[in-house]
């Protein structure tokens, strides 16, 4: 029978391995892994090494022990089932035949989590080592994130997406998180890198994201961070008129900037139908009500557009407020300021300034298939938007929202009546 191992070192440190994978390593006739992984256990090794990472070449390599009793094993930093390349390697060892057992190392996350003394079972977990990500849906899943960092996303650029997010946070950070050298001599690391001695020891502080900017007394190739925010508990749906700050500050005094009432929110919100992951935009973003409906009720990316200055401060405003760290403002006129953002997946158009068809336009370019969802005040715009349409290959439904909402008066309630709405969704014609 072919039978292997596939273990996760942890930290790297024998003395944090259990028992059962030191056993195994000692045992093992071949044990194939990094150089990194090989030299952090290179004392319990007594067979053969094989410094490849690679999946292929190491069932490569165990396939010289197909026939025999003895049981390889390959090397795996952290846990073999937390973003580790044990999980490939496995599928491709079972496809062949062999039985694999694995024998987990303690995970990074658990590790950072008792430097810190606290659990971490309400931590959101992110790895960006070697992947993309945007960071704002990343942490809009919970309170407290925890990244693996690497490649181009770093502590530092995580800081520099809080500060200009307005999001007040604070970061833990973890470096070079099990190293404890005292030999005086610089370290190895991965890239052929040596750390120099001074430096090779575990760093772990906690600062707000402007302070952590300012350090230079940790590794960023080797770090981890955990990103802790204060998060409103907002309820689902569309949230009540009054949460948002309406008045905008200008040279020329106080301006109201005009928004979407709670309950046409609410249809546009079941309209577009968002779901996490995807990309939304906002065109004529007004107070941002809109935009941070979407931002709160999906784990997805928000791209609000507002022309005005004073209206784009206000969205930073109520962004603040809702701690809406997945909602990205441009200030600029449409359709040009639309030109750079990325691919949508749902469009809401509640401002276009007379240039529907052309934003119309781009968004088909950008994705033919994307949701729209388009407000109307005026039967002009309705007329308008229902020429543009077979023009531009596009069905549509319409909706007449009329909304009464009571109000007091005295011991009495009467209905107020609020100005009527058209909401068009748009979508791709059909072929008869």
């Amino acid at each position: 029978m072919k039978r292997c191992v596939l273990i996760g070192i942890g930290m790297g440190q024998t003395a944090r391995l259990s028992q059962e994978a030191s056993e195994a390593i000692q045992k093992a006739p071949l044990v194939a892994g990094s150089e990194r992984m090989l030299s952090a256990v290179d004392s319990l090794i007594h067979g053969k090494k094989h410094a490849v990472y690679e999946s292929q070449k190491i069932a490569a390599a165990f396939s010289a022990y197909a026939d025999s009793e003895e049981i390889p094993c390959g090397l795996f930093s952290g846990d073999t089932g937390f973003f580790s390349g044990a999980g490939a390697l496995r599928s491709l060892l079972e496809a062949d035949g062999w039985q694999v057992r694995l024998i987990p190392g303690i995970a990074t996350p658990q590790y950072f989590a008792a430097c810190l003394g606290e659990s971490w079972q309400d931590w959101h977990l992110v790895s960006v080592h070697g992947r993309d990500c945007n960071l704002g849906i990343a942490l809009s899943y919970a309170p407290k994130t925890f990244f693996l960092t690497g490649g181009g996303i770093t502590v530092s650029s995580i800081a520099r997406f809080l500060i200009d997010h307005d999001i007040q946070a604070t970061l833990h950070v973890g470096s070079r998180l099990g190293y404890d050298y005292s030999d005086g001599q610089g370290v190895n690391v991965s890239g052929g890198k040596a750390i120099p001695a001074e430096n090779a020891f575990e760093t772990i502080f906690s600062a707000t994201p402007q302070q952590v900017l300012s350090r230079t007394d940790y590794d960023e190739r080797l770090s981890c961070l955990l990103v802790s925010r204060n998060m409103p508990n907002l309820p689902h749906g569309a949230l009540p008129d009054d949460f948002f700050i309406r008045n905008a500050a200008e040279s020329d005094g106080q301006k109201i900037v005009p928004m979407t009432k709670r309950f046409v929110r609410g249809a546009i919100l079941s309209l577009l139908s968002v779901n996490d992951g995807e990309t939304v935009w906002d065109i004529g973003g007004g107070t941002g009500a809109v935009s941070v409906d979407i931002a709160h009720n999906a784990h997805c990316a928000v791209h609000a557009v507002e022309e005005k200055d004073y209206a784009c401060n206000l969205i930073r405003q109520n962004r603040k407020k809702a701690a809406a760290v997945n909602l990205s403002i441009h200030c600029g006129h449409a359709p040009e300021a639309l030109a750079d953002l990325p691919i949508p997946d749902a469009v809401f158009v509640g401002g276009s300034q007379g240039q529907l068809e052309a934003i119309l336009r781009i968004v088909h370019q950008k994705n033919p298939r994307a949701r729209i969802v388009v407000s109307c005040l005026t039967l002009e715009t309705l007329s308008e938007l229902q020429s543009l349409a077979p023009v531009l290959n596009l069905d549509y439904e319409v909706a007449q929202l009329s909304v009464s909402q009571s109000k007091k008066v005295g011991s009495c309630h009467l209905m107020q009546a609020q100005n009527p709405v058209y909401l068009l969704l748009l979508s791709p014609l059909m072929p008869a």
